[in-house]
């Protein structure tokens, strides 16, 4: 081909046919330059197609994540849920002057009980430490997925708060006044089995020892922890709803975009 372009613009040259030459001359610059712009065309075809292709594994490995971090979100949100409950029926029962061992003892479980909720890292992290964020093509995608990392932690920031409080001052406060053995039964019941092991005997918790109720319900700082408690855990829940909802956007675009890719 290059061959007869060739012989063309010499017999041309020998005829002196200067403006038909001309002519074909910038024609043939035409062509070449089509041919370039076809040739990047092609290539940049296959970089888009190369990147779709990697947007679709990564959108996988995201969708993994993020349903796993919804689950434990909402596990979460649920378990402060039922703290806040139990701390409000212990108030209420202060109130009332009911002083049944049993009932308070199931409700005290949840004052000794925290939740920490942990996102699990991965194909995100990944995606913004390497600068591949810009290969996702949603922009609201983008944008939850920069946004992350600081919705989680607001959460976290709470959550240890709470848990500080628990461990460091209502923990060393009601040991004193509160026999906890007491609540090895309402441990099982709660759904913190013993792993199954030859080593280890049935778990049996032990009878439960009488204490003064009336003078737990009524002690004006035991009161105050209760209140505390109680703040902290309805805080979180909201905290918490604030990540399975972020997580479910994230989950919901992901889908679209599956989906459409698949179309």
């Amino acid at each position: 081909m290059i061959k007869f372009f060739r012989k063309i613009r010499q017999n041309m040259i020998k005829d002196n046919k200067v403006s038909k030459y001309m002519l074909y001359a910038i024609g043939e610059i035409v062509l070449v330059v089509i041919g370039i712009l076809f040739a990047l065309q092609i290539n940049n075809w296959n970089i888009e197609r190369l990147e779709r292709k990697n947007e679709q594994m990564i959108l996988l490995d995201l969708q993994v994540e993020f349903q796993e971090n919804l689950n434990d979100a909402e596990r979460v949100m649920e378990g402060n849920e039922d703290i806040y409950n139990a701390m409000w029926a212990i108030q209420q029962n202060s109130l009332d002057e009911n002083y049944n061992q049993e009932a308070i003892d199931s409700l005290m479980y949840y004052v000794f009980d925290w939740f920490d909720y942990t996102p699990k890292p991965g194909a995100s992290n990944n995606l913004i430490n390497s600068g591949n964020l810009n290969l996702i093509s949603n922009k609201e995608l983008r944008k939850l997925l920069t946004l992350w990392s600081g919705v989680a932690a607001e959460l976290d920031d709470d959550e240890q708060l709470a848990v500080r409080y628990s461990q460091d001052i209502i923990i060393p406060y009601i040991v004193t006044r509160f026999p906890m053995s007491n609540l090895e039964a309402y441990d099982k019941n709660v759904g913190y089995y013993l792993k199954e092991s030859n080593n280890l005997e049935e778990f049996e918790p032990i009878r439960n020892i009488s204490y003064n109720v009336e003078g737990l319900l009524q002690d004006k700082i035991f009161k105050n922890h209760i209140s505390v408690k109680k703040m902290y855990a309805r805080h979180n829940a909201l905290e918490c709803l604030n990540v399975v909802n972020t997580c479910r956007s994230i989950l919901e675009i992901i889908e679209q975009e599956l989906g459409q890719s698949n179309l």
